[in-house]
């Protein structure tokens, strides 16, 4: 009876804690969830659990949480809530109390303080819940009707039969919808390049894409005739030049990656008569010609190069300008101001890294006791004695702020219609800032992935570890809306990886398969608020990456919240088999070939992503194998067959399964480009033809994932008649008449 008992309780707090009982896989395969599973997610969330005595004791604690204060740190209100607040109180009975005395203060986020007085029958009674000392009642106050959309400090006052609460919270007023630009509202329909940024090969850049390359590709864009030019993340890689390159596993998306800063745009080079030496030095000038000629980014050998030269900088910087603490000239002050406004996050950020810099091993977990967490005496300790080498870290993120900057204005000057189009990575890395950062906000023992689907017959375990979502809360989505400020492009758009993390994420116990993962549910109400919010604010645009498995009600609610779909030409058939036509795929959407996870067009034809897979041995059994080889044979006819159909091809025209001709691609892109999708997303590889997959899921050091190059430099880009011809083809097919699709 006692294990019925634990079974049963452990069940409920799981549910409390937002753990999903089952669910459905894409084989519609119905899934429930063991209390193994149960018992490690709990543990991972840092939730007691181990006896029937910790798991009551745990619930409670957690319906004390939830009822015990009128307001949570903070409380979004959107359209879809009426301009209603909730709020709720503990009463004897379970009606609103009465008499009832309300009032209320405002502050905005210029300090203006509004006095606020509400009438008692402006609340009303939502739902009452019975407790051991009465009711807890949820309730709805109406707000001011001529509050603007942003942020307050609210504290309500409660008065009532001898009885007085008081509730504090930041008010979130929402729009409920992202932000859309009027010429998509009004039936735009635009096109841009997608790159791997750190695959640009330029006659100047040091064996790595850079901002300048960057600006390059934007210049090149507005001549082809694209409205964006889309990169990878570029957020902060983890520490140290051996570290994973991998641009979705950040150390940080707080911040920048140094590596993309073009050493040869800081004004300092001129102040430095050793960096000037350095750069001078025949033999560095052969490493960095052999850099641009490797066809992989070789990143070991950049960090160390960069890192060296950016050192030479700083000191150059210092005795010119000065630190932060006390500058001396006009510069030195633009720094000192970049630094004040990054505070406490910029400063944790750029002592992680100085701390980094002393230690063996990159991973904080590797690191002495007191050194693994920002709050010590020995963390504080070491960051009054080091406030040179905190500073040079902080000098180098203001570098490549400064250059993203110039990125976003020289796609005004080359008129382009966004800044940038760039991609927000789901999570960080388990031993990285992050984590460090925010003690105690990401789960200890569990790691985001996927289910079982087709694509990853297995699942997938991604190693990131998730963020709690009760934390999260009671954080105020502190981190969340630091992340959103950190990367929403002002006047862009924003890809968000994995979108629907914003209702519920996969999580995989340490140690167990993929498969043996149960979903965790966000505040999705709350995090959806708040991102229409900042792109509002931003004028961002947001498309939110929604493949795998999506609940159809995800979608759903993603669309009324104006994020854009991401729909990839692969995926997009009728009854399973058959290539969706143009007129079928969505208008709120952006359409692409491919992804970096996937095979080019040309590498998806001539089946290179299959032998790859075979030959790397990632099929679990030659069937599946056999299966895949004779499902893409399927697919290249029914690709062939819809572009005949749409009239883009010959009735009689059969490629050699072996070769990918130019007239297919652009059949291809000229397909997409008809499409109803207000954006479609073509990526560099596409318009040169190349087979290279970026990156291969479940491969670790058997695939040279995110290091190969686009060897054609961006100077000789704008001379190639394939890559002008085939963005002709693209205008072309954006231009032509939309009444068949409105």
């Amino acid at each position: 009876m006692a294990d019925k008992d634990k079974g049963a309780e452990l069940a409920a707090l799981a549910r409390a804690s937002g753990i999903t009982m089952e669910f459905q896989d894409n084989f519609g395969v119905r899934r429930c969830i063991t209390p193994a599973v149960m018992e490690a997610l709990l543990t991972a969330m840092g939730v007691p659990c181990g006896t029937l005595a910790e798991i009551q004791d745990s619930l409670a604690r957690c319906q004390e949480r939830l009822a015990g204060r009128l307001f949570p740190p903070v409380t979004v209100v959107t359209p879809g809530t009426g301009g209603h607040l909730p709020l709720q109180c503990n009463w004897p009975r379970p009606e609103v109390p009465a008499p009832l005395e309300l009032a209320g203060e405002l502050r905005d986020e210029r300090g203006e303080v509004r006095a606020w007085r509400p009438r008692p029958h402006q609340l009303s009674l939502v739902e009452a819940r019975g407790t051991t000392a009465g009711y807890n009642l949820k309730l709805s106050l109406t707000l001011p009707e001529d509050l603007a959309p942003g942020y307050y400090d609210l504290t309500l006052w409660l008065k009532t039969a001898g009885r007085e609460e008081t509730g504090a919270t930041t008010l979130a007023l929402c729009p409920g919808r992202a932000f859309v630009p009027p010429h998509l509202e009004e039936g735009g329909r635009l096109w841009g390049l997608n790159l791997p940024l750190y695959a640009l090969k330029s006659r100047r850049n040091w064996g790595i894409g850079d901002f300048t390359d960057l600006m390059a590709a934007t210049s090149l864009a507005g001549e082809l005739g694209a409205a964006f030019v889309g990169v990878n993340p570029l957020h902060a890689p983890q520490a140290g030049a051996q570290a994973d390159p991998s641009p979705y596993s950040p150390t940080s998306r707080l911040f920048l990656n140094f590596l993309y800063v073009d050493l040869g745009n800081v004004p300092e080079i001129k102040a430095s008569p050793e960096a000037q030496a350095l750069l001078a030095n025949p033999d560095l000038q052969a490493e960095l010609q052999r850099l641009r000629d490797a066809p992989l980014v070789a990143h070991p050998e950049v960090y160390r190069l960069k890192r060296q030269f950016l050192e030479l900088l700083f000191a150059a910087f210092a005795a010119g300008h000065g630190l932060p603490d006390a500058p001396r000239t006009p510069r030195g002050r633009d720094f000192a101001r970049f630094v004040a406004q990054g505070g406490r996050d910029l400063h944790n950020f750029s002592l992680f890294w100085a701390l980094s810099d002393g230690q063996e091993k990159p991973d904080w977990h590797r690191w002495p006791r007191d050194l693994q967490r920002p709050d010590t005496s020995a963390v504080a300790a070491f960051a009054r004695e080091h406030p040179r080498e905190i500073a040079f870290h902080q000098y180098v993120q203001w570098l490549a702020d400064g250059q993203r900057q110039e990125v976003w204005e020289a796609a005004h000057r080359a008129g382009l219609p966004f800044t940038l189009y760039q991609d927000l990575a789901l999570g960080a890395a388990a031993g990285g800032f992050e984590t460090w950062g925010y003690p105690g906000l990401f789960a200890d023992g569990a790691a985001m992935g996927a289910p079982p689907d087709a694509f990853n017959p297995i699942g997938q375990d991604w190693g990131l570890p998730p963020l709690i979502p009760q934390r999260l809360e009671e954080s105020g989505f502190r981190l969340f809306l630091d992340t959103l400020l950190a990367n929403l492009p002002p006047g862009g758009i924003i890809r968000m990886d994995h979108v629907m993390a914003l209702f519920r994420l996969y999580w995989i116990p340490a140690g167990l398969d993929p498969g043996a993962g149960a979903y965790v549910s966000y505040p999705a109400r709350e995090l959806l608020g708040l991102l229409t919010l900042e792109s509002q604010r931003r004028q961002t645009l947001v498309i939110g990456e929604d493949l795998g498995t999506v609940a159809p009600s995800i979608r759903h609610d993603l669309a009324q919240a104006g994020i854009f779909s991401y729909r990839v030409f692969y995926f997009e058939r009728k009854s399973g088999e058959r290539f969706a036509a143009p007129e079928a795929y969505p208008r709120q959407a952006m359409a692409c070939v491919t992804t970096h996870d996937l095979p080019t067009l040309a590498g998806y034809w001539e089946g290179r992503d299959l032998d790859l897979r075979h030959r790397l041995h990632l099929y679990p059994t030659p069937q599946m194998a056999a299966e895949d080889a004779a499902s893409r044979t399927r697919d290249r006819l029914l690709l062939v067959e819809a572009l005949v159909r749409d009239g883009l091809l010959p009735p009689d025209y059969s490629p050699p399964p072996d070769c990918c001709p130019e007239e297919l691609r652009r059949a291809v892109l000229a397909y997409l480009g008809r499409s109803r999708a207000a954006l479609v997303e073509v990526r560099l590889e596409e318009l040169l033809g190349l087979t290279a997959q970026q990156n291969l899921p479940g491969t670790v050091g058997e695939h040279p994932n995110w290091r190969q190059k686009i060897m054609e430099t961006l100077e000789d880009l704008r001379q190639n008649p394939e890559v002008t011809s085939l963005a002709k083809t693209l205008c072309q097919a954006r231009d032509q008449d939309k009444k068949n699709f409105e």
